[in-house]
Parts: C-alpha cells; sequence; structure tokens
C-alpha cells in the first residue's frame, strides 16, 4: 500500500495538535520560553479559525498528524512570512518536510504572492531546514545576531512566487 500524505486545515482538529507536533519536533531545544510561545499560538489558531487557523495547515500521513506549517498573509500581495513549519522527529529526513514546504508555496502562489520568507537560525539544529529550504528554491537574503540562540546568527531565506 502507497502512503497517502495530505495537507489539511489545522481546524479540523482539536486544540492542541499544533502544540504537540511543534513540541515533539523541537523537542531539542526545549526550554520554558518556547513552551509558551508554542502554546500561545495553538490558542490563536484555535481561537482565531477566520484568521490564523486559516493560515496553518496538518500534513497528515495514513491518517495520523505528522507535521504543521503556517503562514503569515498581512503583507499581502507582496510578501508572505513562512511561520511554524515541522515534521515529527520519527518521520524527518524522508522528505515530507520538503513535500509540505511546496504544499505551502503551491497555496501561496494561488494566492498570488510575490515571494515568500522564513527566517531559520544557523543553531546545528536547524541544518536540515536550512537545507530543505535551499533545496525548496530558497536563496538567503541577510544574516544577524539570532536573540533566541545566542552566540548564532538568525538566517533569512526568500523565494519569488511569481
Amino acid at each position: 500500500m502507497k502512503d497517502r500524505l495530505e495537507f489539511t486545515s489545522a481546524i479540523k482538529f482539536k486544540p492542541g495538535i499544533i502544540f504537540s507536533l511543534l513540541s515533539r519536533s523541537f523537542a531539542d531545544i526545549w526550554n520554558d520560553e518556547l513552551e509558551k510561545k508554542l502554546g500561545k499560538f495553538d490558542r490563536e489558531v484555535f481561537e482565531n479559525p477566520d484568521t490564523v487557523g486559516v493560515c496553518t495547515f496538518v500534513a497528515v500521513l495514513n491518517d495520523e498528524p505528522i507535521g504543521a506549517a503556517s503562514y503569515d498573509p498581512r503583507q499581502w500581495p507582496e510578501l508572505c512570512i513562512i511561520g511554524y513549519n515541522c515534521i515529527v522527529p520519527k518521520l524527518q529526513g524522508k522528505g515530507y518536510g520538503k513535500k509540505q514546504v511546496n504544499e505551502m508555496l503551491r497555496r501561496l502562489k494561488e494566492k498570488k504572492f510575490r515571494k515568500a520568507v522564513v527566517i531559520t537560525s544557523e543553531h546545528p539544529f536547524f541544518a536540515s531546514a536550512r537545507n530543505m529550504y535551499e533545496a525548496c528554491g530558497f536563496k538567503q537574503i541577510k544574516r544577524y545576531d539570532d536573540i533566541n540562540h545566542p552566540g548564532y546568527w538568525s538566517v533569512d531565506y526568500e523565494i519569488e512566487l511569481g
């Protein structure tokens, strides 16, 4: 049987799903501040289904949620900022993250955004994310002090959408 990967609106799930997926994915860099941020984001998705909820989706593999992605459309049409993006650790490195990013890009092109930006870190934890964004066509545009990971740079990536 072939694996079935679907991308579904986050609001079709129960509150807590986004937090669960993100917390498992970010477990190696977990701290109290991150826990608060992710909990707040999960609440925002479900308290604001017509805004934040619409801009967040869940990757579902064979009926099991395996990842999540979000975006901020407030600078439409010029720019879309990709937000949280994760695949659970047991399935990382199998191409699902790249498929999820490509799904995000497809949705952004459909909405007529001109470009998308994503911010990550040069912290070693984010090495696979940086590689994945580059494999999806993103180009590095800027580096600056990473306030969340002192001693590392934040890295901004950009891709033209049309």
